[in-house]
């Protein structure tokens, strides 16, 4: 059971976490301690960083604006096609208003509702969408269509101009030979000069209308290819993000499991092709449920985030942590062998230890648990991951707030 130390008594030992109980109710509000009346305000500030919260679980009226502002950036977050809106917004005008907590479970089902049809209608703008690129594709492909034919009938054309210049040239020579005197000769060559350039004229007429009309296609696909280009782009940023928000923790901040399946599966094929060392870690807070249950989830979520942070500052540039699930993270260290695994392990096995937690201003010590595996040649990530898994029940077994290896 632990009780707030009185004014003037000895000092405060650290809880342990194995040993805790639920703290009674006091009646009265506990006196400042003359460590904390010692303290200079960032000293106080970063003190009640780490204090853990002393209410009991807050009734629904006491969360309710906090739930009411979480759907509110839900609604704001999400990408809302047009027809969705009207529904969005007599969402939010619900919650505006407030909610009683009979009302909750009723908008969390339009919620639900609203998501579901968002995501049918996402992927039905995105049928959408493939069928007008294809029909895109399509014309662009007509448009190239024509330009080959256009290619084409300028070839033809060259080669007709040949051809009528060939036989005016040969009929130019059958009627000189045929010219009885110089006055029949001159008219004959007028005759056939003006031919020719008429000849000429034409061809010349018809080759540029044919150019203006290549032209004219080749802008008309230049401006079709950068408007396709330009909404490729904005679906694949669209889809980037949604895909970011998709791998992170929102608790914690930090990447999730399915992120964590992601880049494990990228280290360990950059792994295979290199042939360094890899190594990862499982990670468990110990007596987790006992912080839960003796202090509430509020304070195991501020413990969650904490910690969270703890453990980012503290890794190299190129190690990559995530939340697994509950209590539990997962590290992932390329280039390290177990021997640098371990030293890492101890660090921030240690970083937690001396996090300065307190409830009422009583000192309390959480700690974790960290099992390490070095992959071994052709080992399977999920091999790999299950001899960290075992590693770390050897830790807990063992006593707990250890580094064990695989």
């Amino acid at each position: 059971m632990v009780e707030v130390p009185e004014v003037q008594a000895r000092e405060p030992e650290r809880t342990e976490i194995g040993s805790l109980s639920l703290p009674p109710v006091l009646a009265d509000e506990p006196q400042e301690s003359p460590e904390q009346a010692e303290l200079n305000p960032d000293e106080l500030q970063a003190d009640q960083a780490y204090a853990l919260p002393d209410t009991p679980e807050p009734s629904y009226s006491s969360v309710a604006k906090h739930i009411e502002d979480t759907l509110l950036g839900l609604l704001e977050d999400l990408s809302l096609p047009e027809r969705h809106r009207p529904q969005a917004e007599a969402m939010r005008e619900r919650l505006a208003h407030g909610l009683n907590w009979y009302e909750l479970l009723p908008i969390l089902d339009d919620l639900a509702v609203l998501m579901l049809a968002i995501t049918d209608s996402g992927q039905h703008e995105f049928e959408a969408y493939l069928k007008q690129l294809n029909d895109r594709l399509e014309a662009f492909q007509g448009h190239l269509q024509v330009a080959s034919d256009g290619h084409a009938d300028s070839r033809s054309a060259a080669r007709e101009l040949d051809t009528q210049i060939r036989e005016q040239v040969d009929g130019l020579q059958t009627s000189m030979q045929d010219a009885a005197d110089l006055d029949s000769l001159k008219h004959v060559l007028e005759s056939h000069l003006e031919g020719l350039l008429g000849t000429m004229d034409e061809h010349r007429h018809q080759r540029d209308q044919r150019e203006q009309e290549v032209a004219a296609r080749l802008k008309g696909l230049a401006e079709r290819v950068a408007n396709m280009e330009q909404e490729a782009q904005g679906y694949r940023e669209h889809l980037e993000v949604q895909r970011q928000k998709a791998l992170i923790d929102p608790l914690t901040g930090l990447p999730n499991r399915a992120a964590w399946s992601e880049r494990l599966e990228q280290e360990v094929n950059a792994w295979h092709q290199r042939g360094n060392n890899l190594s990862l870690a499982m990670l468990d807070l110990d007596h987790f449920k006992r912080i839960n249950d003796g202090y509430g989830h509020l304070a195991g979520d501020k413990v969650l985030k904490i910690i969270a942070t703890v453990l980012r500052k503290r890794l190299r540039p190129n190690d990559f942590i995530a939340r697994f699930g509950g209590e539990e993270f997962v590290l992932l260290m390329p280039n390290s062998s177990l021997s640098d695994a371990l030293a890492v392990g101890e660090t921030l096995r240690a970083a937690i230890q001396a996090c300065p937690f307190h409830f009422k201003g009583e000192p309390v010590t959480i700690t974790v648990s960290m099992g390490m595996a070095q992959f071994q040649p052709g080992e399977r990530s999920d091999l790999a991951l299950k001899r960290a898994d075992e590693a770390l029940y050897r830790a807990k077994a063992a006593g707990r707030n250890q580094v064990q290896a695989a």
